[in-house]
């Protein structure tokens, strides 16, 4: 019996390199810290102190004055639901 194709949570085909990069991400969950929170500013993966009371300011310029690292090479969408 052949097995079947790698299926993510939603039923899409995936490879076995993205299932080890989503294995990899939960892994790394696991382990996050809880006073850092990921965020995306214009499709840029940014990290953050968590509850940074300047996140929520008005206007862009305080937004950026948290962000403590960015971390390039990860697709992202910061686009509400």
């Amino acid at each position: 019996m052949t097995p079947g194709p790698l299926l993510g949570e939603n039923g899409d085909p995936v490879t076995i390199a993205e299932l080890e990069a989503i294995g990899q991400l939960m892994r790394l969950a696991r382990k996050w810290p809880k006073s850092l929170t990921l965020l995306s500013m214009d499709g840029t993966l940014c990290v953050m102190h968590s509850g940074d009371e300047r996140f929520g300011a008005e206007g862009r310029t305080a937004r950026h004055k948290v962000v403590l690292s960015t971390i390039e090479g990860i697709p992202n969408d910061g686009g509400a639901w």
